[in-house]
C-alpha cells in the first residue's frame, strides 16, 4: 500500500444563505519526503480541518410598518379647522388695513379674537359634542369649506369678536392654507346656516361669551 497522503485544500466562498462553493487544490505528499514537506502536509491537514461549512442564518430584516395616525372623529376635525383658521386670521391683528369696497372705503385696524374663539370652540367640543354632531350631519365633509366658512362667518357676525369695520374680503389669506381659493371661501362666509341644529349650536356658542370674556 502506498505511503502517500492526499490533502485537499479549498477556498470556500458563500454566495447566498446556505449556499457554499469550494475551490479545491490537491497535493500529494510522500511519506519519505523531507521534513519540510512533511511539515507542510501536516499544516495542510490542519488547515483543511478548519474548513467547516458555514450556513448564513441571518434572517432578512422585516420591513418596518409605517405608522399612520388614526383619523380624528368628524367633530374634532371640524373644531380643529375652525380654530386653525381664526388663529391664522389673528396673525394680522394690529395691522392697518386700507379697504375700498362697495360697502365701505377707508382704513381700520385689523382684529379677530382668535384665542377667545378657540377657547369657546374647545368648550363646545368638551361639553356639547352632540350638538356639533347634529349640526354637521347634513355635510359630507365635516371640515370642508361649505360648512367651515359659513360657520366662521356667523361667528364673526358677533361684533365683540372682531374689529367693527372688519371686511370679510380681508380674511381670504386665512383660508388659503386650507382651501387654496381664499376668495371663494370668503364668499361662502355669507352662506346661510338656518337649520334648527345650526340655531341651537350658535345659541350655545353665544352663551359662552360671558364664560370667556374679552381679555
Amino acid at each position: 500500500m502506498s505511503d502517500v497522503k492526499e490533502y485537499i485544500k479549498g477556498d470556500k466562498h458563500v454566495h447566498q444563505a446556505g449556499s457554499v462553493m469550494i475551490k479545491f487544490a490537491q497535493y500529494n505528499v510522500s511519506g519519505q519526503q523531507d521534513d519540510r514537506k512533511r511539515q507542510e502536509a501536516e499544516e495542510l491537514e490542519k488547515e483543511f480541518a478548519d474548513f467547516e461549512e458555514v450556513v448564513d442564518e441571518t434572517k432578512p430584516e422585516a420591513p418596518k410598518k409605517r405608522h399612520v395616525a388614526p383619523e380624528l372623529p368628524p367633530v374634532d376635525r371640524f373644531v380643529n379647522r375652525v380654530k386653525a383658521i381664526v388663529m391664522q386670521a389673528a396673525t394680522k391683528n394690529g395691522e392697518k388695513i386700507v379697504t375700498n369696497t362697495r360697502a365701505w372705503q377707508g382704513e381700520y385696524v385689523f382684529f379677530v379674537d382668535g384665542e377667545r374663539i378657540a377657547k369657546m370652540m374647545d368648550d363646545l367640543r368638551r361639553n356639547y359634542e352632540k350638538k356639533i354632531e347634529e349640526f354637521l350631519q347634513p355635510y359630507q365633509k365635516c371640515d370642508g369649506v361649505m360648512v367651515v366658512a359659513p360657520f366662521i362667518g356667523k361667528v364673526l357676525d358677533i361684533e365683540e369678536l372682531r374689529a367693527q369695520e372688519l371686511q370679510k374680503s380681508d380674511l381670504a389669506f386665512a383660508f388659503i392654507p386650507y382651501y387654496n381659493n381664499g376668495a371663494s371661501a370668503v364668499k361662502r362666509m355669507s352662506d346661510k346656516l338656518d337649520s334648527e341644529a345650526a340655531k341651537v349650536l350658535f345659541g350655545t356658542f353665544q352663551g359662552l361669551l360671558r364664560k370667556y370674556p374679552k381679555a
